[in-house]
């Protein structure tokens, strides 16, 4: 018996091997999609379907059906397909066929998948983009985005403060618009979107974000146009670093701090606006033609010159940091003077020497003023009437009208004062006269300047030099503004659009630089021109905005649409979204700090990948995170209606988990199904094992006995 046992043990065993399996009748469910974009093709589909299997219908949310014909609208607009998935899993089938349009994101199921593709309902989704960052009086555009699965015809209607946007068209995948709108209070934009399919609506809210700053420096007409357009403006003082967005000048060199035009050049090249206006102290009368030469827009025109003879004390008295800072004064004349200014220097000690004569500032010239200036030593006593007579002389000759004089001393005259003095008066020049340190002879020099029609300079210490030195250049070399009536012409540019511009009473003669663009001129003067430098932008305007344009409705929109464009370097942002997958490729154009996108709780960091762009690929809408700036993100994500090749999603789907893509005669009724036997096997095995132990215990006892 026990070798009986034992053979069939050895048998089961064998068999459970083989694992073979019994024929049952398998379980199949359907997946019925029933979301918008799907269900109508389903519904159409439903009296083909089998009636012996289950039914799951789904969009946002499952539930059973009691037959396929049964019908359901309030599952909501989207396709939670991992939930459909899950509930089919929980009925343990045999068999599964998804019965969908495919317009969703793949997703790798759980069980073999078959899918049967039904086509989506033609249909025009509209969504509104608004703008992520505008400004208080921002001409800003809000996307419109038309999404259609299949290619429909649409009739679409924008309303907003703008007025109404109408269009007919054909939309196939995804077309944008835009719908631009000036924007000074909170607004609501709506856009409806009809056909024989139906009708989609969307609707957003457009505040400003902010306001634009402007710091406005001696234009106070400028600053009122500038309040009117709702930026928020300061003016002065002039402060580093500089915490606005545009810069406005109307001062002069000389009547901002030290290091002032550095840091306006720094605040141009890193992105900030900047805007020179014509004031009496502004623009050419304040030297800024001659201070960023490279960075202004316009040149003055039709110049006539000046000269300007620099008769310098040498003395032993000057040795050190005097006749250091005296000399840095006079480099800052030769770099102030333009090519048709005529510029000399006459030294005194003991006795006059020549340095240069009176010559045009060219390129040329400049370098060896510069590299004459540099040689000069100190020593000797102070006699001035020889120097004072040899710089009269040189001027005689000058083919210019204005002429001047500048005379720099620190202790006191050793020759006769009064031919020094009558000459001064007789000479026709303009005499200026500077007195350095508490030892300078100051009642002469005064004298001298009075009698010579000039001005009269005291500098307490010698760091003072520099700036008197540019003072007195920026008085002799200055240029002329023209009084009267001139009309203007506008080229077409954004800017211009929509004005009539009337004429102009106060004009500076202007030329444009090569790089930049003319938006008014007047005749051949150019009155406002623009241009871009480094990163930032800035604009020169050749007339006085406090005798201009006084009583014109059109000079705040003008200068605050001004402003804006100028001042767009550094807070103007676009944002573009482009799907790409399952997500959306975001592109920010713009000058940003520190990018981040915050999505779904994870820091995305935007990579730059060309000047002022940076970009990101995100699976979802969030906040974009610069410095202080924190701007909404929203995004025309991948939706119910999102033009996709569903057939190919539902082919890949199913392949990927050995399944196919089915046509609808192939629809299961039922699956076939098969009881695995190995696990009964095994066990009959082991209890047969058990019993022929337990007889041979037995025999064992009994022969033992």
């Amino acid at each position: 018996m026990p070798r009986v046992l034992r053979g069939a043990v050895l048998f089961l065993l064998l068999l459970a091997f083989l694992d073979p399996r019994w024929p049952l009748s398998g379980r199949v469910v359907y997946l019925l999609d029933f979301s918008p974009s799907a269900r109508e093709g389903v519904f159409a589909l439903a009296e083909r379907l089998p009636r012996g299997a289950l039914y799951l219908a789904f969009a946002e949310r499952v539930v059973p059906l009691p037959s396929p014909t049964a019908r359901r609208l309030d599952l909501g607009k989207k396709t939670d397909l991992k939930a459909a998935f899950a509930a089919a899993e929980a009925l343990r089938p045999s068999r599964v066929v998804l019965v969908s349009d495919g317009l969703f994101p793949p997703l790798a199921p759980p069980f073999p998948l078959d899918a049967l593709y039904v086509p989506p309902k033609p249909h025009v989704e509209v969504h509104l983009v608004p703008p992520p960052y505008p400004l208080y009086g921002e001409t800003v555009g809000v996307g419109v985005v038309l999404e259609a699965p299949v290619a429909t015809e649409a009739r679409l209607r924008v309303e907003g403060p703008s007025g109404v946007l109408e269009r007919t068209l054909r939309v196939e995948g995804r077309r944008s618009l835009v719908y631009t709108l000036s924007l000074t209070e909170a607004v609501t934009v709506r856009a409806v979107a009809e056909g024989s399919w139906g009708r989609s609506e969307a609707e957003a809210q457009v505040a400003p974000a902010d306001r634009g700053k402007a710091l406005v420096l001696g234009d106070p007409a400028l600053a009122r146009y500038l309040e009117a357009q709702g930026f928020q403006v300061s003016e002065g003082p002039f402060r580093l670093p500089l915490e606005a967005d545009l810069v406005a000048v109307g001062l002069g060199v000389l009547d901002l701090p030290e290091g002032a035009p550095e840091a306006l050049r720094d605040f141009l090249r890193q992105g900030g606006g900047l805007l020179f206006t014509a004031t009496p102290k502004g623009l050419f009368f304040g030297g800024w033609d001659r201070a960023l030469p490279e960075e202004l827009p316009l040149k003055p025109l039709g110049r006539k010159g000046a000269a300007l003879v620099l008769v310098l004390d040498v003395s032993g008295s000057m040795e050190g940091e005097k006749l250091s800072m005296a000399l840095a004064g006079a480099l800052e004349l030769v770099r102030s003077a333009a090519p048709e200014d005529y510029l000399g220097v006459v030294l005194f000690s003991s006795s006059p020497r020549l340095l240069f004569p009176p010559r045009p500032m060219t390129a040329q010239a400049k370098k060896e003023a510069e590299s004459l200036l540099l040689s000069v030593r100190a020593g000797g006593g102070t006699v001035l009437g020889g120097a004072f007579r040899e710089a009269v002389r040189l001027l005689e000759g000058v083919p210019v009208e204005r002429k001047g004089v500048l005379v720099l001393t620190d202790g006191l005259i050793s020759d006769p004062k009064e031919p020094i003095l009558a000459l001064a008066g007789a000479s026709g020049l303009e005499v200026s006269a500077m007195a350095l340190g508490p030892d300078a002879d100051r009642a002469f020099l005064e004298e001298l300047a009075r009698r010579g029609g000039g001005r009269f300079y005291q500098a307490a210490t010698p760091r003072e030099l520099p700036r008197l030195f540019l003072r007195e250049g920026q008085e002799v070399f200055q240029g002329e503004r023209l009084e009267g009536r001139f009309p203007l012409e506008a080229t077409p540019h954004p800017l211009t659009e929509g004005f009539a511009f009337p004429p102009v009473s106060v004009l500076l003669p202007a030329r444009a630089e090569p790089w930049a663009e003319v938006l008014l001129r007047s005749g051949k003067r150019a009155v406002l021109a623009v241009g871009e430098r480094g990163e930032g932008r800035v604009a020169a305007l050749a007339t006085d905005l406090s005798r201009s344009w006084r009583d014109w409705e059109g000079a705040a929109p003008l200068l605050g649409g001004l402003a804006r464009y100028l001042m767009g370097a550094r807070r103007g942002l676009a944002l573009q979204a482009y799907p790409e997958g399952e997500g959306v490729r975001v592109v920010a154009l713009g000058l940003l700090e520190r990018p981040l996108l915050l999505v779904g709780g994870q820091e995305v960091a935007l990579v730059p990948t060309g000047p002022l762009r940076h970009e990101a690929w995100v699976a979802g809408e969030g906040v974009l995170l610069d410095g202080k700036r924190r701007l909404p993100l929203r995004l025309p994500l991948p939706g119910e209606w999102s033009p996709r090749d569903g057939r190919e999603v539902l082919r890949a789907m199913a392949e990927a988990s050995g399944g196919r893509l089915l046509a609808p005669e192939d629809l299961p009724v039922r699956a076939s199904a098969a009881l695995p036997l190995r696990p009964y096997l095994l066990g009959l095995a082991l209890g047969l094992f058990l019993l022929e132990r337990l007889l041979e215990a037995r025999v064992s006892r009994a022969t033992l006995g």
